[in-house]
């Protein structure tokens, strides 16, 4: 059996064929999704625009809330923003729609073409590295970026992945492994900067940003490793895409 890992660093790439794919949007928003299934979430709807988000919840009813931010803070009218501290201390509602920057637009992208869509970040590593090898050979991790620029964090995360499914696949029947450059390029940049997480966060340019709005403890939650055993799957749900965690 023979599998195939690959990385792409935008969602603006020309995508490969893949069975599988794993969105990384570390800062923050696969975090916060991965967030919102551990704090008992039961469904959360990712859409690209802040007024999709309303219209959706007006067509949903009341017990819908709303999520996300633009420029790192909730935009007028949000029930919460896209940190996950304040999310883990608030306590999140069963049912929410999400919007943000650059991850809910990776998870749909990551939808083209590909039936498995996977919520990946540090916390659920292990988890969702184990699931995506379990659900296809040909598996694809998709950074966020930001702002349609490249992410240290996010490339840097998918590097980390990157090892995992290779040092996971042998476990599920793997006897050959192919990485692309992408994957590649991923890992390298894995084995430099890692495995403290946190202080690569800080060093980054939106970590720096995050930092300037008061969001220093989420830094530290998104670069905990392995902290998680929940995996978030992009499903069918409500008539749209829509986010369950497993």
């Amino acid at each position: 059996m023979k599998y195939i890992f690959d990385a792409a660093f935008l969602p603006c790439e020309a995508l490969k064929e893949h069975d599988v794919r794993i969105v990384v949007d570390l800062l923050r928003a696969t975090t916060q999704i991965t967030t919102f299934f551990d704090m008992g979430g039961e469904v959360l709807i990712p859409v690209t625009e802040v007024d999709t988000a309303f219209e959706m919840k007006e067509k949903l009813g009341e017990d819908w809330k709303i999520m996300g931010e633009r420029g790192g803070l909730p935009a007028p009218g949000f029930d919460f923003g896209n940190s996950p501290v304040e999310l883990q201390n608030a306590g999140a509602p069963d049912f929410a729609i999400i919007t943000t920057s650059n991850g809910t637009r990776a998870l749909m992208r990551a939808s083209e073409g590909c039936e498995r869509v996977l919520a990946g970040c540090a916390r659920n590593a292990e988890a969702v590295a184990w699931d995506a090898i379990c659900s296809g050979k040909n598996i694809g991790v998709l950074c966020a970026g930001r702002n349609g620029e490249f992410s240290l964090e996010d490339t840097v995360c998918a590097g980390m992945l990157v090892e995992k499914m290779l040092a996971l696949a042998p476990a599920n029947g793997a006897q050959e492994m192919e990485l692309t450059d992408g994957a590649m390029a991923a890992m390298a940049l894995w084995h430099h900067f890692g495995p403290d997480i946190t202080a690569l966060c800080q060093e980054s340019a939106h970590g720096k940003i995050l930092s300037a709005l008061g969001f220093d403890n989420d830094l530290f939650f998104c670069g905990e490793t392995d902290s998680s055993s929940t995996v978030p799957v992009l499903k069918k749900a409500f008539g749209v895409p829509a986010l369950v965690g497993r």
